[in-house]
């Protein structure tokens, strides 16, 4: 079902668009993982790549470390070939990746997306098979309510398994800004609109807001029958 080859072609097709963000937005968080040195070095890398004039400050913000380590790593990454330096002055220097430099970061991106996916795999799994708890219960359209990481991971999820026979057939949100756009091509509406949208059922896929969409459904004479939580209470 999830080959690394399909994984492979998603992530090409999509050019790591929506899977590589969430990925990085999951590993920078250290209260979950903590980034190993490789990870680093392969931030590292693909910042100097990104902006030759980025400073070592900069570096230590994006990648959490000291100053210090940051000069320790860009040391040992010259002496390795990694790197090269062009400094103007004291305080500016510009840097460079060597082909080395630039085939290094290439394998341990290869590496970086290979392991993340296995994360990837293990939490659409999950997810599938909460969905086919839904289609027991003889759902096949539904509402997503919260337009955030858990709704993505869904829509990610489905668009990977065509043969799961159930459609997201919008999602809901509260903020303004969101509305008139899409999520992984789904489109992003208001509450207003429910009743002008076919559907079986609304998953609330938020963790934080869930108590408060479930009341507020309530409020709108919204069949309690009809609400789906991916958080149960």
């Amino acid at each position: 079902m999830f080959s690394s080859c399909f994984f492979y072609q998603f992530a090409v097709k999509y050019h790591y668009s929506v899977i590589e963000q969430w990925m990085v937005n999951t590993l920078n968080d250290n209260s979950f993982f903590k980034p190993t040195l490789l990870y680093k070095e392969f931030m590292i890398l693909d910042l100097i790549e990104k902006d030759a004039n980025i400073t070592q400050r900069e570096i230590s913000e994006a990648i959490g470390v000291a100053v210090s380590m940051v000069n320790s790593y860009l040391d040992d990454y010259e002496k390795k070939g990694l790197i090269k330096r062009k400094k103007y002055s004291t305080k500016t220097v510009e840097y460079f990746l060597t082909k080395k430099g630039k085939e290094r970061k290439k394998v341990l991106n290869i590496s970086y997306l290979s392991d993340s996916l296995k994360v990837f795999k293990s939490a659409s799994q999950d997810i599938i098979k909460f969905i086919n708890q839904i289609l027991e219960k003889g759902f096949k359209k539904v509402l997503l309510y919260g337009a955030g990481e858990v709704a993505e991971i869904l829509l990610q999820t489905l668009t990977l398994d065509n043969d799961l026979p159930i459609e997201v057939v919008g999602v809901i949100d509260d903020d303004i800004n969101k509305l008139g756009t899409s999520l992984i091509g789904t489109n992003i509406v208001q509450i207003e609109s429910v009743n002008e949208i076919e559907h079986d059922g609304i998953l609330i896929s938020s963790y934080t807001n869930r108590e408060a969409i479930m009341e507020k459904l309530l409020n709108r004479n919204y069949s309690k029958n009809n609400i789906l939580n991916f958080f149960e209470n």
